[in-house]
């Protein structure tokens, strides 16, 4: 079981952590340690995840068992978070980043603030204990090998010569001094003219004045170790060949620098395939955008083609139903029978109801007044409109507004909101809808807000049944004019859309 251990001189203090990690940690085992040497004696004979320590104690101060901590072979990469109040202090703070401390937190603490210290630092060590077992899984693998070939040359060089992989070595002035005999199944260049005569640099061809020291330049400066450096090669017949390099400093028992170790594998099948792979989502990317264009201009097209049959039916369908309407009602006088009159009457009325009709399906189709008057004042109209036929209630706030987008896109923000005011009257059951438009530094922000009964955001926004599509079609929409979405909404306190679009350069 991973284990936590809390070293401070006060009882309350170490009970006060231990309910904290009870809650939020059951996972770990909680240690404790009321002085420092105690806390020295278990961190080393328990080897904690995580060290809390507190610096004002008596015998053993926390900045004394910090430092012997960190010199201890078996707790140095422990991580530890310092709790004092002295935290606030700049000086004292330096002293304890000085000796080893990790993170340093002032009493009293805030409990979220502690959590996310921790959390940051078993983090860092997950990833550090993980890069260290990988760094001594590879040096063990590359000093087994060395000594079996220490033991047995022969056996060593059969084994090299039907590996996937090459061995190599280079001197403490980085020319090869050994490769294995699988360079020229690999590389089809012979060992003898690697061995004395190149420059590990010149091999892996990372030598390049005009820019930075690659990774494998900088872990031989630095006489540090690398793990799975890709590195893609030319070869003398024009081919290239992907290889994956690892390497380690040798030091000789007086602690001397004298070379590097390493191994390269062969991923050329690997990078090609990863190739292929980024060069295909390129490609549906590329397809994406092209369907993203071809969606908008057919959204153009419809809304042009709407208006053109809008504009046939006010002037051609309408005006002929308004013609026929004052000829009809012309021809009813005093000497016309109380049956024709009836029948007149009654036609005139059919007449009348069919030309409001075609007037609000005109409206519908392309309301005229979005392209006469500009998009505030279709807004104005369709709020009023849900006020005379659904008996909501609706403010229009940001009238004096001015959305100065391309002309062609103006619709599409028309059909935004509309399918949102479409939604609240269908859904929401409002008594008032507040349409607000104003300009920020880099966009236009357009909310409808409802006072409706809302509803709980679901986790997954993919679209559903019950609407979900509505507001995919939205967001379609926006992602042609570069706009974006919100909404946000809980039950009982209505909902609320905001529509983002980008100022025009």
């Amino acid at each position: 079981m991973k284990k936590i251990l809390a070293i401070d001189d006060s009882e309350i203090n170490l009970e006060l952590l231990f309910r904290i990690f009870k809650l939020h940690y059951p996972e770990y085992q909680f240690l404790k340690a009321l002085s420092g040497k105690q806390g020295i004696d278990l961190a080393i004979k328990e080897r904690p995840e995580i060290i809390l320590l507190d610096i004002i104690m008596p015998e053993m101060n926390g900045y004394e068992v910090c430092k012997f901590l960190k010199k201890e072979a078996a707790t140095q990469d422990i991580p530890i978070i310092m709790i004092s109040a002295l935290g606030q202090n700049s000086e004292e703070r330096t002293k304890g980043l000085n000796v080893g401390a990790d993170a340093f937190i002032s009493k009293p603490f805030s409990q979220s603030e502690l959590r996310a210290q921790i959390n940051v630092a078993l983090r860092i060590k997950k990833v550090e204990d993980l890069l260290r077992k990988r760094n001594e899984s590879l040096e063990l693998f590359i000093k087994d090998q060395t000594n079996k070939y220490l033991q047995n040359e022969e056996r060593f060089l059969q084994i090299s010569a039907h590996a996937l992989e090459f061995y190599w070595e280079v001197d403490s002035k980085g020319v090869f001094t050994y490769v294995s005999p699988a360079i020229e199944k690999i590389l089809f260049i012979e060992p003898h003219k690697v061995i004395g005569e190149m420059h590990y640099l010149d091999f892996f061809q990372v030598r390049d004045w005009k820019t930075k020291k690659s990774k494998i330049e900088l872990s031989f400066i630095e006489r540090s170790g690398f793990n799975d450096f890709e590195i893609e090669l030319k070869l003398s017949n024009k081919e290239k060949i992907w290889l994956a390099v690892s390497g380690f400093a040798v030091f000789d028992k007086k602690n001397s620098f004298y070379g590097f170790r390493g191994v390269c594998y062969d991923i050329t099948t690997r990078k090609n395939a990863e190739i292929a792979l980024n060069k295909n989502v390129r490609q549906i990317k590329n397809y994406q955008k092209k369907l993203k264009k071809l969606n908008t201009e057919i959204t153009l097209v419809e809304e042009r083609e709407r208006r053109r049959i809008a504009e046939n039916l006010h002037d051609s369908l309408g005006q002929t139903l308004s013609l026929a309407f004052i000829k009809l009602s012309s021809i009813v006088d005093e000497n016309t029978s109380p049956h024709v009159s009836t029948v007149i009457v009654e036609t005139s009325d059919l007449l009348d109801k069919a030309i409001s009709e075609s007037r609000t399906l005109t409206y519908d189709l392309s309301p005229p007044i979005l392209y006469e008057l500009g998009l505030i004042a279709a807004f104005k109209w369709k709020l009023e409109q849900i006020s005379k036929n659904n008996g909501i209630q609706t403010a229009l706030l940001g009238e004096n507004q001015n959305i100065n987008i391309k002309k062609e896109f103006n619709i599409f923000l028309y059909r935004i909101v509309s399918e949102l005011l479409t939604n609240i009257i269908k859904h929401a059951n409002a008594n008032l809808i507040t349409l607000n438009i104003h300009k920020g530094k880099k966009y236009y922000y357009i909310s409808v807000e409802d006072d409706g009964i809302g509803y709980r955001k679901p986790r997954n926004q993919k679209a559903t049944k019950e609407g979900g599509f509505g507001l995919l079609s939205i967001i379609e929409r926006l992602d042609s004019i570069k706009g974006q979405f919100n909404i946000e909404s809980e039950p009982g306190k209505g909902t609320k859309a905001t529509v983002l679009i980008p100022l025009e350069e």
